[in-house]
């Protein structure tokens, strides 16, 4: 590896160990102080664009890295800046996620990545009746192992259909599947490419546990690195991301809407 390469290698290393920092400093109370380190990352992470690279196979890899970890940097700093315009917390979503949905699009066009690439390619009927069940009961069983961690606020007032339609368009179209193209498509596949299959899918899980980090429980942080270890690996192997989305879809939607009223 030439000088220049070990270079942009060392700046995406430490683009992870201060998102990883700043998350830290989140989880323990310090949320003006972590956004600062967020925001200091991006400046360096969008100057280091711009700095000469050599065309390697490795400095591609590490500026695909790079441009994936903007991606949680940006939802980040727009989730702990997002003005409470609605009393009614499910509002935020996708008011948080929407504008995610142009910068990934961005990103992935620039990345030449196909529908097949990030795992939206057609799959038969009966392959797909399979999935959808087997994430949904997988799902089931995660939300209930979060409620345990979390006894979260009810996001809507009751069970009706309007109040379930509404939380699952926003739980599965904006949350579930934003959340999976930034951490699995995007920032999964680029960190395996990068660095090896296996640390790839750590990485990537230990950054998706270390994001939750505002619910500021230890065995939430916990969890979700577990949980983003089981969906990235359900990931590799499938390679289908509508699997994962439903995965985590049917997570929120449980955790946030039927277990409170029910449990």
């Amino acid at each position: 590896m030439t000088r220049i390469a070990r270079i942009h290698h060392a700046i995406a290393i430490l683009s992870v160990i201060a998102i990883v920092a700043g998350e830290l400093l989140v989880f323990s109370g310090y949320i003006t102080a972590g956004v600062a380190v967020h925001i200091i990352n991006l400046q360096m992470i969008i100057v280091s664009m711009f700095v000469k690279r050599e065309d390697t196979d490795q400095t591609v890899s590490d500026k695909r890295v790079l441009q994936s970890l903007l991606l949680l940097l940006q939802l980040r700093i727009i989730n702990v800046s997002m003005p409470f315009f609605f009393t009614m917390t499910l509002y935020w979503y996708p008011m948080i996620y929407g504008p995610m949905f142009v910068a990934i699009y961005l990103i992935l066009r620039h990345q030449n990545a196909s529908f097949s690439d990030i795992g939206l390619a057609s799959v038969p009927i009966d392959t797909l009746y399979y999935y959808l069940n087997f994430a949904m009961m997988l799902g089931g069983a995660l939300a209930l192992i979060e409620y345990r961690i979390l006894s979260p606020d009810c996001l809507i007032p009751d069970l009706k259909i309007t109040s379930m339609i509404t939380l699952v368009i926003i739980m599965f179209f904006f949350v579930g599947l934003v959340e999976e193209l930034i951490f699995r498509a995007i920032l999964q596949t680029n960190l395996q490419q990068s660095i090896g299959v296996w640390k790839g899918l750590f990485v990537a899980s230990v950054l998706f546990g270390i994001m939750h980090s505002g619910y500021g429980l230890a065995e939430e942080l916990l969890f979700t690195t577990a949980a983003g270890l089981l969906i990235g690996y359900v990931y590799q192997k499938t390679g289908s991301l509508t699997f994962v989305t439903v995965i985590h879809g049917t997570i929120n939607v449980l955790l946030f809407g039927i277990l409170p009223h029910t449990l």
